[in-house]
């Protein structure tokens, strides 16, 4: 833990090092002795304060302790990552032994698995509660796993996710994590329960690489009381497990000032969740109003994120849903215009050009102006009542040159359908040249194979049929 500590810079000044020693003091309600960080070197002082953090208090409650106080002196996610993982390790100790928890330590580094956490949240359902930041491997979720209470049949998390994880093995490395967990399951009376589970994976075998597409949906809802007050609402999907519904976080009452702070938060919570899963799309679900938000610099990582992985940010209409009378027509509509491969994409109205001749087939509509002007809010509005598929807009300035030359080149290399793939890359190309001109192009893609889940009302207690 001394080793860990001394690579955080912020703990090298004194006075940081004397706030994390009363911080920890008060989390574990015990007085430190003498302070003698004046005197002493940066790597003695950590010293002085990890041995008095476990001195008579479990050394698991301890490092806990010592992660939250280290996080919240100096926000460093790295290093808090790093204790959480040893905590694990030293709670996994108490529960296994040093010899069966290095045995089995051992036998989890002998195949690299790249879907380990998402075949937790799989193989965990309905109970798969979102997995920290620090489980990125095998044996660093097998650890956080053994902190878990059992499934509702008995048998402990980690015990079920060793079975899917020996499903996706080669033959005798799958021998031994077999032999391991019968020999611990004979050990704790489940035996029997640690069969069916091997069963139930060999019915519904788990394959390695197959489709992790994931989404994470934001949905902005006015407050209704307070125009400075939005309600953020989140919804994570996962299609690695299938048959998986949608989770939905608890709603947040968020100040218009802060919301790009907290979504930047949530989504690295939800990127716990999948990892760094190849296919990741996110989507901002907006009513007109808020069309204009700033949301795709709200998703990009920062310098001190644990996830710095690449995905695509999408931004769809809550307006839609109001304005489409019939789901099914809307989906007609859609595949006439995406499926269907339209010619090359002429765009319903371009910056600065009025269409006199006959009026060409929508396929993308370029707004004059952004949707909080008052001439752009009208034109996304009569777009999305008229049906347009796809539209597009500056944040800042439609008239632009840079503006109309990005738009003919989006539009002149290929088919509709390809439109959200091609502006992502090239955002992506372009993000550390900043260049406005890209980086504040929004694309509104309604894709209505790709729903909102819906809130699914609640059923009386006298309503429920008894099986």
């Amino acid at each position: 833990m001394v080793e860990v500590l001394r690579t955080s810079p912020t703990l090298r000044p004194a006075p940081a090092r004397r706030a994390l020693a009363r911080m920890l003091a008060h989390a574990l309600n015990r007085t430190f002795s003498t302070d003698e960080s004046a005197t002493q070197l940066v790597e003695e002082h950590l010293a002085w304060i990890v041995a008095r953090c476990l001195d008579q208090v479990d050394e698991t409650q301890a490092t806990d302790a010592l992660a939250h106080a280290v996080g919240t002196v100096t926000g460093d996610k790295r290093i808090m990552a790093q204790l959480r993982l040893i905590a694990d390790r030293q709670q996994a100790r108490n529960r296994l032994g040093e010899d069966e928890l290095n045995t089995l330590m051992a036998l989890l580094s002998c195949e690299e698995v790249p879907d380990a956490r998402a075949l937790a949240q799989a193989c965990l359902h309905p109970l798969a509660a979102h997995l920290p930041v620090h489980c990125t491997d095998a044996p660093s979720v097998v650890l956080h796993l053994l902190r878990r209470n059992a499934l509702p049949d008995g048998l402990p998390p980690f015990l079920a996710f060793l079975e899917h994880l020996a499903a996706v093995w080669q033959h005798p490395s799958r021998t031994e994590l077999h032999a391991w967990t019968d020999r611990h399951a004979r050990s704790q009376g489940l035996y029997e329960q640690l069969q069916q589970c091997r069963r139930g994976v060999l019915d519904r075998p788990t394959f390695r690489g197959e489709n992790r597409e994931a989404r994470v949906m934001f949905v902005l809802l006015p407050d209704g009381l307070d125009d400075d007050y939005c309600i953020l609402r989140v919804w994570h999907e996962d299609s690695l497990g299938k048959g998986m519904p949608p989770t939905r976080d608890a709603d947040a009452r968020v100040p218009r000032r802060d919301l790009g702070v907290h979504v930047h938060d949530r989504l690295q919570q939800a990127l716990t969740r999948v990892g760094q899963a190849p296919a990741l799309t996110v989507e901002f679900w907006l009513p007109a109003q808020l069309a204009n938000l700033p949301v795709a610099q709200w998703c990009r990582p920062g310098p001190d994120d644990i996830w710095q992985a690449d995905y695509r940010v999408v931004v769809r209409s809550l307006d839609r849903l109001a304005a489409t009378s019939s789901h099914d027509d809307w989906k007609r509509r859609w595949e006439q215009l995406i499926a269907g491969q339209p010619p090359a994409g002429v765009p319903l109205a371009c910056p600065g050009q009025r269409h006199t001749g006959p009026q060409p087939r929508v396929q993308l509509l370029v707004l004059d102006a952004p949707p909080d002007k008052e001439e752009g809010l009208e034109q996304l509005l009569k777009g999305i009542h008229s049906g347009a598929p796809a539209i597009l807009w500056h944040r800042s300035d439609c008239s632009s040159h840079a503006f109309r030359q990005w738009v003919d080149a989006l539009v002149g290399q290929g088919s509709l359908a390809d439109l959200p793939a091609r502006l992502g890359e090239l955002q992506h190309k372009r993000k550390g040249l900043e260049t406005d001109a890209v980086s504040d192009l929004t694309l509104l893609w309604d894709d209505p194979n790709r729903p909102l889940p819906v809130v699914k009302a609640l059923t009386s207690p006298d309503e429920v049929v008894t099986q």
